[in-house]
Order: C-alpha cells, then structure tokens, then sequence
C-alpha cells in the first residue's frame, strides 16, 4: 500500500462510499448541517423572544408591576441569557456527540457495506457520552482560544484536531488528553494537506450558494463528508504503521470499515 497523501484517490473513494448509502449519507449529512448552522439559533431566539411562559416563575415581576432592577433581571438576565445557554448545552449535549457518531457512521459506510442512520444515535449519544462531551468541548475550547491569537492560529489548531471526532467515533473509551494528543501527531505534517484536499471543494460550495444550497444538501455535503472520512482512514493507517498509535487505541469498528484502501 503506498504510504502518501492522495487527494484524488480519496475523493474516487469517497464518491463510491455515498453512492452505495445515499439517502442515509443525505440524511446525516444534512441534520449535521442544520445542528452545525444558524437554524437552532433563529429558532431558540425566536421561541425566546416571547418569554410570558416566564411570568409564574418570577415572583416579582407582573404585568402592571416591575420595578426598575427587576425589569432589567427579566429583559436582560431572562431574555438574553438564558438563549446562550441552551445554545451551548446544545452544542455540548446534542451537536458534538452528534457530529462523533455521524464520523462513525461516515466510517462505517466504507464501499463495500452499509450502515444504517441509528450508528449516529448509538455512536454519539451511547456509548461513554460523558468522555465524548468533554474531549469535544476541550477541542472547540483550544480551537476558540487559538483563535482569539488572530485566524491563522485558529485554523492551525483546527486541522490539528481533525481526527478527534474520527478517533472518539473508534473507541469513545479513550482518555480525552489522550484523543487529543493523538489527534496532533496524526496530522502533524498533513496539516497544509487536509486544507488543499477541502479547498479543492471550493467550487462546488460557491455551486451550494448559487442554488441555495440544493446541490449541497443532495450531493456537495455527502461528498465532502466522505472525502473527510477517507482522509481520516489514511492518517489512522499511517499512525498505525508509524507507531504513533497502538491498535488498541484505534481498534476500528469490527468490521474493518477504517481500514485504508489504497484501490
């Protein structure tokens, strides 16, 4: 098996990879796309804006009377943050386990076998949950604390932590220090690389704004999911080969659909 990067060949692969899971790769995809978006936001904030449901749980404050420092509890502590932070246990609680069992079940739909939609639920939400929220809150942490250095230190730490969902939907049982960790020494070196392989999408997501994301939803997303998840196999087969990890850390998913395929 060659031991080089190939964006090409993970691309053909990945095509054949959705191709033979369609619908399921659509499905995922897309929910992915809506937990990762604004969606929630407009919606939470919207449901938000109307916060009468409130009332019987603020003693003080009534229609015809609020005083002034209790008027500014219910506008600004009620209505303003509480929104963030189901925002954020959102993202903690729901988005992330949800983005680690969608790379399992990317992984799982390897050319040759299907997997089916509830991998997401079983990988994400069953298996060790309590590990899987904390060493994804600890990687978005890092990547925002990165990036308040300016952009490119944000971006560099992001593809330093591209495999933590990959490996986390390998075996969620792995020490979170450890996840991330591994993560840094499998991309170490293949950063500039997986940034070119994403970039090589870049007309086809000008193609998702031109038709208001129809392309994207039905075959850009998929597509570059898969193509993400190809990458992941051939950095795991390098750790693997180099040492870097043990098997036991990466131990697949039993049926060998991490395994990289050089053809």
């Amino acid at each position: 098996m060659p031991n080089m990067w190939n964006t090409s060949l993970f691309k053909t692969n990945a095509k054949a990879n959705f191709s033979l899971s369609y619908w399921p790769f659509v499905a995922v995809s897309v929910l992915l796309i809506l937990l990762n978006s604004e969606f929630f936001t407009v919606q939470l904030q919207t449901y938000m804006g109307d916060i009468s449901w409130l009332a019987p749980y603020l003693p003080y404050v009534t229609d015809n009377a609020v005083f002034p420092w209790d008027e500014w509890t219910y506008r600004v502590i009620y209505r303003f943050q509480l929104p963030w932070f189901l925002l954020i246990a959102i993202q903690l609680l729901v988005t992330n386990p949800y983005e680690v069992g969608a790379c399992r079940f990317f992984l799982d739909n390897n050319g040759s076998q299907r997997a089916p939609f509830s991998v997401t639920i079983e990988a994400g939400f069953q298996r060790n949950f309590g590990n899987i929220v904390l060493t994804q809150f600890l990687r978005n942490l890092f990547i925002f604390l990165w990036s308040l250095l300016f952009l490119i230190p944000g971006i560099i730490c992001a593809f330093s932590y591209f495999a933590v969902p990959y490996i986390l939907a390998e075996n969620p049982n792995l020490d979170h220090n450890r996840v991330l960790q591994l993560s840094k020494e499998m991309t170490k070196g293949h950063k500039m690389d997986i940034f070119l392989t994403q970039l090589s999408f870049f007309f086809w997501f000008c193609l998702e704004v031109i038709t208001a994301n129809i392309v994207g939803v039905f075959y850009v997303q998929p597509y570059f999911n898969a193509t993400n998840a190809e990458m992941y196999r051939f950095l795991r087969f390098e750790a693997l080969q180099r040492g870097i990890a043990a098997p036991g850390e990466l131990p697949g998913s039993g049926t060998g659909s991490t395994q990289w395929r050089s053809v």
